[in-house]
């Protein structure tokens, strides 16, 4: 008789070949698995070293250590954690060159402190170290107390090329030297951070990111190399801008209400306290309208029909400072985003002494454009002869009576962009500054099938009927 046969599972099969499941995880390159090690934190990493022969030694080259401990890590995090940060450095393979850094100043329970922070920042740069992201905590940041700061002597690098610090103090001479101390930085973003340095200067540097910062001084930014600005949401006052001849893509968000007093008293700690480490690194740089709206009534004066903010040369607006050539310094710029509300100061009064914008090809502009007569628009696209796309955004809603009734007379304000493919016009419903803006246009030589229409919300306009 022939023997009976039984069907074995593949799993038997392969306990009979080698005792244990295949580990098709291990069988990826080192550097794959690296980057799997990327998105855990500086203990975790270490614990991979139990998974596998294949892992035991993978941590000590890993190129990326993140060390930031928030509150809620205390159950996961060693328990003496700056020995577990100067063991981690000790055992690294030496032919290992650490790439990036991430770490808190110092933890709310004191498991480590400032001057921790300063030592592994210098051993990482000894290690070659080439990204460093310093943070703060946001609960200090709102008191304004106890944020996270730099030294002249942890921060002296040939290698450094990015350099992201988020809740810190920036005080002295800490921007104004960092062509002496950073010789090849090229990127450096400032998220939150509270600003009393008089200058950012910086021959190699190329990005230059600085998000919702309070600026105590007025602030001048030399950077002759930089290829891309975004300047989003400036407190106290805004920088002011010098030697940027090499300026591809700019990004300018103003609010004048942060430049007032009026902005402390309306700012929302609760916003603030729900904050997580991954906030920091996965902050979405988001349009105007994400970033809130200024106290109801204020910086929105009521001079015109159409609302439009207040008197340039009023009282008020003299009080705004910083922002010197903004504008002039985007003058050699392709593409450009200029967003504030109506009435806005700074960008206006820069307007008056800017140059044209020869190679510009791609323009955002927001609702301080929208003058009644849209004097600031028709500005730009006389001085933009090379524009291809333009981008509006109407925030405020109108009577649609009204608007129609008290029209701008477009006839005469002419300009010439003949390569202009594409007007896209974000609006609410029923605003009848789209009718005067299609008649300002087509009277320019741009046709109707050229420009493009959506309400604000998503809505998309899937027909629209020009008025004549």
């Amino acid at each position: 008789m022939h023997p009976k046969v039984t069907k074995r599972s593949s799993a038997s099969r392969r306990r009979e070949r080698g005792g244990r499941e295949a580990d098709r995880l291990s069988a990826l390159p080192d550097a794959l698995l690296h980057h799997i090690m990327l998105f855990l934190k500086a203990w975790e990493v270490v614990r991979t070293c139990v998974l596998a022969r294949r892992w035991r030694h993978l941590w000590t080259s890993v190129p990326c250590l993140d060390l930031r401990v928030r509150e809620d890590d205390h159950g996961n995090t060693p328990e003496d954690f700056p020995e577990f940060v100067r063991l981690l450095f000790l055992h690294r393979e030496a032919s290992a060159r650490l790439d990036t850094l991430r770490l808190r100043s110092s933890n709310v329970d004191s498991a480590h402190d400032e001057e921790d922070s300063r030592l592994w920042i210098r051993t990482a740069i000894k290690l070659g170290a080439r990204v460093i992201h310093l943070v703060g905590h946001r609960r200090d940041w709102i008191r304004g107390s106890s944020l996270a700061q730099l030294e002249h002597a942890s921060l002296v690098s040939s290698h450094l090329k990015i350099l992201k610090l988020s809740y810190a103090l920036l005080h002295g001479n800490i921007l104004g030297q960092l062509s002496s101390y950073l010789p090849s930085l090229e990127e450096l973003e400032l998220k939150d951070c509270f600003i009393s340095a008089r200058e950012i200067s910086s021959a190699s540097l190329k990005i230059l990111i600085m998000f919702k910062c309070d600026i105590f001084v007025n602030l001048s930014v030399a950077a002759p190399n930089l290829v891309l600005l975004r300047c989003i949401s400036p407190i106290t006052q805004a920088p002011s801008f010098q030697n940027m001849g090499s300026l591809v893509t700019g990004t300018i968000i103003l609010y004048d209400y942060a430049f007032s007093d009026i902005f402390y008293k309306d700012f929302s700690k609760d916003e603030l306290s729900e904050t997580t480490d991954e906030d920091d690194d996965n902050q979405r740089y988001k349009t105007r309208h994400e970033f809130g709206v200024p106290p109801e009534g204020y910086g929105l004066g009521y001079n015109d029909d159409y609302n439009y903010g207040s008197d340039i040369d009023s009282d008020d607006d003299n009080k705004i400072e910083g922002g010197h050539n903004i504008l002039q310094s985007l003058s050699n710029a392709t593409s450009l985003e200029l967003l504030a509300d109506a009435g806005e100061v700074i960008l206006n009064r820069e307007l008056k002494s800017c140059p044209s914008f020869s190679n510009l090809k791609m323009l955002s502009l927001g609702e301080w454009c929208m003058d009644a007569e849209f004097n600031a628009l028709i500005f730009f696209l006389q001085h933009s002869p090379n524009l291809e796309k333009l981008f509006l955004e109407l925030k405020l809603k109108f009577n649609t009576r009204k608007s129609l009734d008290s029209g701008v007379k477009p006839q005469g304000r002419s300009f010439a962009c003949k390569h202009l493919w594409m007007v896209n016009i974000k609006c609410s419903e029923d605003d009848a500054r789209v009718h005067k803006l299609a008649h300002l246009f087509r009277a320019n030589g741009i046709p109707d099938e050229k420009i493009f229409v959506s309400y604000l919300g998503g809505k998309k306009m899937t027909e629209f009927w020009w008025e004549d």
